[in-house]
């Protein structure tokens, strides 16, 4: 009985000081596999949060302004609707001025409404509160940077012809202001998907078709959206096929900068080579070019011989070293495919930290 007693004793003990950990620490630490990590602060999350938001939008107009209404294109979604908007006040008597301000900017905001709503019964309420900020932010940028620099002093088309003598404008000037103009939006959409937000516009249809029908091809309804500007902004533009060309210019550009600044930086190489020299073959790759390499068995059906298959990330610029390694064992057969993204370190300097 005093043995029983004593064992609920430390038990009782042991969950009082189980509980007790729990209720004191796991407040300030979460566990992981390895060790303890600090969670997130939630003011600096919050405050990185809204930086991005703001840069977003920052990015996005000063680009606009410098980069896209003075060439004249359209460079799709929301954005492209305000430049048309833009291209014909400037060359009628029609305006948006009140006071001597130009209030077009304020179009981002306006248009964004009717997108926002439906948006925020499909999507997360995170998405579409910030996605709301970035539009607001871009309007009240464009239009303080509009009436500021009305000139564009700093554009790569300055003291060229004005919006109404576009055709006048140097086409080189044009073409590079829709490729930088392109990357200046890629790195703003970056920046805002980075938060879980957008710049509005298509990116809102994309994400509601997404949502509502996983199955269907997001990146040809947005481009279906584009393509009904794009068609529109050759009229607007008297006919002229050259800004519908720029805009193609601009989105393709834009959309690849986007891309690698999410994503381009973890792209990686996976190979699979099947060989009957896999001590010398994963030797020569861990020690040349600080990779593992995952072994398992494999037979050759075709000659019915024992084989080995080794897989192996690798980074893109390396691939030249490994096919050296792998053309200097006969009968070795090796395919490669695209890795989008990877997660954690993949290289023997984390297996270097862990040990230490």
């Amino acid at each position: 009985m005093t043995e029983e007693k004593n064992k609920s004793e430390h038990t009782d003990e042991g969950v009082d000081e189980y509980s007790f950990f729990h209720e004191k620490e796991i407040a300030k630490y979460s566990v992981s596999k390895d060790d303890w990590v600090v969670p997130e602060n939630k003011k600096e999350k919050r405050f990185l949060s809204c930086l991005y938001v703001f840069l977003a939008a920052f990015v996005y107009a000063v680009g606009f302004h410098y980069f896209v209404t003075p060439c004249n294109f359209a460079p799709g979604g929301i954005g492209g609707i305000v430049a048309m908007v833009q291209y014909v006040m400037s060359s009628s008597a029609v305006n948006l001025k009140v006071g001597g301000y130009d209030l077009s900017s304020l179009l981002f905001v306006f248009l964004n409404i009717p997108l926002l709503i439906p948006a925020y019964k499909i999507l997360t309420k995170e998405f579409v509160v910030k996605t709301a900020f970035v539009a607001v932010f871009i309007a009240i940028i464009t239009f303080t940077v509009d009436n500021l620099d009305p000139n564009y002093v700093f554009s790569i088309a300055h003291n060229q012809p004005k919006a109404a003598d576009s055709k006048n404008i140097e086409m080189g000037t044009r073409l590079l202001s829709s490729i930088v103009g392109g990357a200046v939006c890629g790195l703003s959409l970056a920046l805002a998907l980075k938060t879980n937000a957008s710049t509005g516009g298509a990116d809102i249809v994309g994400a509601m078709i997404q949502k509502k029908n996983p199955h269907k091809s997001v990146a040809s309804m947005i481009f279906a959206v584009n393509a009904v500007i794009f068609a529109v902004s050759f009229f607007v533009y008297r006919r002229d096929p050259l800004p519908v060309f720029l805009s193609l210019i601009y989105i393709f550009i834009s959309t690849k900068t986007c891309d690698y600044i999410i994503c381009g930086a973890k792209n990686a190489l996976k190979y699979e080579v099947i060989t009957e020299h896999a001590e010398e073959i994963s030797k020569e790759i861990i020690e040349k070019l600080g990779h593992g390499v995952t072994v398992t068995p494999a037979e050759g059906m075709f000659e019915h011989k024992n084989k080995v298959l080794l897989i192996c990330v690798i980074k893109p610029r390396q691939t030249v070293k490994f096919q050296e390694i792998i053309n200097r064992y006969p009968e070795t057969f090796a395919y490669v495919g695209t890795v989008s993204e990877v997660i954690g370190k993949f290289n023997s300097e984390g297996r270097k930290e862990k040990k230490k």
